[in-house]
């Protein structure tokens, strides 16, 4: 069996604000929608496949209730070099395995950010709806796990704590 993604698959990235200044700040959420996403075929009911998915930092996209200035300065931030730095690095890559059957599992391997892989593992979760697959899980960690610093401005008094959650949101149909 093949899957295909549809248009509304994306991935959110949860971050925590820290500080004084924090009632200023929020917890952003971050979405994405891979540009590329490949998963091989299995046969039978039990998978053991691998999954490749491609980002583009410059379609990260920081949380839509914020001011539009806020949100330019946060993509600014987040493509410059001290973060993401999208000059050098413009895409994060997922280059992983899923194994389980088509209700759960886990997608264990490698994500690729800032040219370095960083290990990953996932449960997985695969519910039916109608004709198509919703898949969802997450991975929690640290943003320097994924050999991020955390941001901070105003001497630390606004900053992101050293912490990130990753939500797989797809949506898969069968072709």
């Amino acid at each position: 069996m093949r899957f295909e993604p549809c248009p509304e698959s994306c991935v959110r990235i949860d971050l925590r604000a820290a500080g004084i200044l924090k009632a200023v700040g929020h917890d952003p959420t971050l979405t994405c929608a891979p540009e590329a996403l490949e998963i091989g075929e299995a046969a039978g009911d039990a998978f053991d496949v691998p999954v490749s998915a491609r980002f583009r930092v410059e379609q990260i996209e920081p949380p839509s209730d914020i001011a539009a200035s806020d949100r330019d300065k946060m993509r600014d931030n987040l493509r410059g070099p001290e973060v993401l730095d999208v000059a050098r690095f413009p895409t994060i890559e997922l280059r992983a395995r899923y194994t389980g059957t088509l209700e759960r599992g886990s997608l264990s391997g490698d994500l690729v950010v800032r040219g370095a892989p960083r290990p990953i593992r996932m449960d997985v979760r695969i519910a039916r709806e109608g004709e198509r697959y919703a898949v969802t899980g997450a991975w929690e960690g640290k943003l320097t796990d994924l050999g991020i610093k955390p941001f901070k401005a105003l001497l630390g008094a606004l900053k992101l704590v050293d912490w990130i959650r990753i939500r797989l949101d797809a949506r898969l149909s069968p072709r």
